[in-house]
């Protein structure tokens, strides 16, 4: 059963597949002029006779860019193409421009606006004729202004003026507008990246409100584009403007590790100067009834700096410790200020000692002393004990620092496998113990 059903969705597939293709060929075949540069298409909507193609061009030096191709019905050469040009004035196209002999396909460039007839002849073939408008859509560009400026950024105001386009109703006179979804778009950019877009519905050329809310330092350039409703772009002239909105940034690194962590603070502020930041404590270790910020920091208070440079400290008991920044700035008419907390709080774990599970004492200075690496630093107390598989105890010592040389008596133990207990007390608050046990292997080479 599976394998009739997945037979008969393949043949139906196949089907609607050939049908499509067909249809594209079809559509080939049938639209002899198009054009590929155009940014709206459309058809006419003549009272009484057939409709022609509608072809809209972004025209921004206003010289007419329009262009046309023509293919030949059955895309091989030898075809005479004829093209000639509405004349409104007789009702006709009599305007001679180009005929192409002995061509598969022909373009005609940089047409103003006005209708275009192609005539397509080849010796023992009927004659194809095709009709298409060019409208070139030029148009003023758009006004942006600036309006003023606060904490939560720059303020801009902007309009422009739409364009309706028309073509000439056949066989009459009367000017029709093309067919269009009435939908402008206006995009706000800052070095040529956007910052606000907004589409206008039956947009009235009022002026529209604008808003960058983002900090950035110096002066930078502001522009309008608006995209109109035939899809082509206008760009305002530009407008150099600066900010004095502030933003708290930064990040820590580590954001994870053993106590003691030493975790450097690097400030990516905008427009700040002044810096309070926050190093709060563990929650755990804060009492219920604690409501005020000042009780709840590792430090005797806020750190309140107006240097940006980074700095470090140093987190000597395992936990998770949140972090705050607020930054203020008095680079403009009224103070500003902004404020960040890390997303997920530095994790500090216990210190635990590292120990290594194979050394080489063959006197080459490399790996010839078994020693087990700790932070020496932030432990109250340390104890190391080897012995062998039988329990003899053959080296023992209470300074972090030190290790085994391999050496039972003065003389190099055996190869083979030793196994070792190590206990320590942290400076945590409260003190941990910790105890590691395991194996490692002497190896001579």
């Amino acid at each position: 059963m599976i394998i009739k059903s997945d037979f008969r969705y393949s043949i139906k597939f196949l089907f609607a597949f050939v049908v499509m293709f067909s249809a594209i060929l079809m559509e080939k075949a049938n639209a002899q002029i198009s054009a590929g540069k155009a940014s709206y298409r459309t058809l006419t909507e003549y009272t009484s006779t057939a409709n022609d193609s509608v072809f809209v061009f972004c025209d921004n030096i206003g010289t007419g860019v329009g262009e046309l191709r023509a293919d030949s019905p059955d895309g091989t050469n030898g075809w005479a193409f004829a093209w000639t040009k509405w004349d409104a004035t007789v009702n006709d196209f009599t305007i001679n421009l180009v005929t192409e002999a002995n061509q598969s396909f022909s373009i005609l460039s940089n047409l103003t606006d006005g209708r275009y007839r192609v005539v397509m002849s080849k010796s023992g073939e009927t004659d194809v004729t095709s009709i298409a408008w060019v409208l070139n859509n030029s148009n003023a560009d758009p006004v942006l202004t600036f309006s003023r400026m606060n904490c939560d950024g720059v303020y801009f105001a902007g309009s422009f003026s739409k364009k309706d386009l028309q073509y000439q109703d056949v066989p009459n006179a009367t000017q029709i507008n093309v067919k269009v979804d009435d939908r402008v778009r206006f995009s706000l950019q800052r070095n040529g990246e956007e910052k606000q877009g907004t589409p206008f519905v039956a947009y009235d050329g009022s002026e529209k409100d604008l808003f960058d809310n983002e900090a950035y330092e110096g002066d930078e350039a502001y522009q309008l584009v608006v995209t109109d409703q035939y899809g082509c772009e206008f760009t305002s002239s530009s407008i150099i403007s600066n900010t004095y909105v502030v933003k708290a940034d930064f990040f820590v690194d580590p954001k994870k590790g053993e106590a003691a962590l030493k975790v450097k603070f690097t400030n990516n502020s905008i427009n700040a100067t002044d810096y309070n930041w926050y190093l709060y404590q563990d929650p755990e270790r804060v009492p219920e009834d604690v409501t005020d910020d000042e009780d709840r920091l590792l430090t005797d208070g806020v750190l309140t700096t107006e240097d940006k440079d980074p700095f470090e400290f140093t987190y000597k008991h395992p936990g998770k410790y949140q972090v705050k920044l607020i930054v203020k700035s008095n680079k403009g008419p009224e103070e500003c200020i902004d404020e960040m907390m890390l997303s997920t709080p530095i994790m500090v774990d216990t210190s635990l000692v590292q120990v290594p599970n194979v050394f080489t004492p063959n006197g080459d200075g490399r790996n010839d002393i078994w020693k087990v690496k700790t932070q020496s630093l932030f432990l109250e107390s340390f104890h190391a004990i080897v012995f062998n598989r039988w329990g003899r105890v053959l080296y023992e010592w209470r300074n972090p620092e030190d290790g085994w040389n391999g050496k039972v008596n003065g003389k190099m133990a055996t190869p083979g496998t030793y196994f070792y207990v190590i206990t320590a007390v942290g400076r945590e608050e409260p003190q941990k113990k910790y105890t590691k046990k395991g194996s490692f292997m002497l190896i001579r080479k």
